[in-house]
């Protein structure tokens, strides 16, 4: 996969790697990993594709069918394409969620990244290690799983999860408690997410609500806890997040998803090429972004 010297355009033998995800026109995948891959020599190119739920199985057929080398998928895809997957890595089969694909015989295999990413993302950004700590995540799809498997399997004392729909959050702790090996998970209402949160414990959106320019947590900023940590799974080209701003505005450290994104993409980059990802390199790309 080894680009001519001068090479500058995609031939025939140029590696082609895609983003499927719903909506994609914010990502800056394409700008890191074109980076990175312009960085160790290797002849590739990575686009990001607009795929609605109900064509994600024909664009997962399509992609193989024409040879493209590796996948990442993103909201709202993460569950659904586990089902899709031909094979499946442990991790991503005990999330119950993937974002990265690779090529196998007659289909893909998945894994999860994210879990990995977001226990790196929280140490850099916040300074967060979940060993004895207090946890709530808003959200119950594929990015709220991971990060549940990543805190749980790091200690967290507890893990509360929330939705908007009760009924998804209570269905996540039904099939994800049984495989964490000790009881910390639970769903709770909106109203006492927070309640009895120490300094220290963290809050995570896993949904896209700071992705919008009206997005807002579901509490008052009065009502987050003094000395919690927030970190939104979300972010946004040339600034913060909604989400993150508000948490900054209440006086509290916060961070949104790029350094996630960096790593998540730094695992699956080696995933997919089995060569170490120029981490620098990606992280500059997400900077000049």
């Amino acid at each position: 996969m080894s680009a001519p010297p001068g090479t500058t355009d995609p031939t025939a033998a140029t590696g082609l790697f895609a983003l499927l995800g719903h909506p994609v026109g914010h990502s800056l995948s394409p700008s890191m990993h074109n980076a990175a891959f312009r960085a160790v020599g290797v002849d590739a190119r990575y686009l990001a594709f607009d795929v609605t739920p109900g064509d994600l199985p024909v664009a997962l057929a399509g992609a193989r069918a024409l040879g493209v080398r590796g996948l990442n998928v993103t909201v709202p895809h993460k569950q659904a394409v586990l089902g899709l997957a031909r094979e499946a890595d442990p991790l991503a089969v005990q999330a119950g969620a993937a974002n990265t694909l690779c090529p196998v015989a007659a289909g893909w295999k998945a894994f999860n990244t994210d879990v990995e990413g977001l226990l790196r993302a929280l140490q850099k950004e916040l300074g967060f290690a979940p060993e004895g700590r207090r946890c709530a995540i808003l959200g119950a799809g594929g990015a709220a799983r991971a990060a549940v498997v990543g805190l749980a399997a790091r200690g967290a004392q507890e893990i509360r999860v929330t939705n908007r729909n009760e009924g998804r959050a209570e269905a996540l702790v039904r099939e994800l408690a049984p495989l964490l090996g000790r009881d910390v998970l639970r769903a709770v209402p909106r109203k006492g997410a927070l309640e009895g949160l120490e300094p220290g414990s963290l809050l995570v959106s896993a949904t896209p609500l700071g992705l919008s320019d009206q997005g807002r947590w579901p509490w008052a900023p009065v009502e987050l806890p003094a000395g919690l940590l927030v970190f939104d799974m979300a972010y946004r080209r040339g600034g913060e997040t909604p989400l993150v701003e508000q948490a900054r505005g209440a006086g509290l450290a916060a961070a949104s998803g790029r350094a996630m994104l960096l790593h998540q993409g730094a695992l699956a980059f080696e995933l997919w090429t089995g060569i170490a990802p120029p981490l620098g390199v990606m992280e500059a790309a997400l900077e000049r972004g």
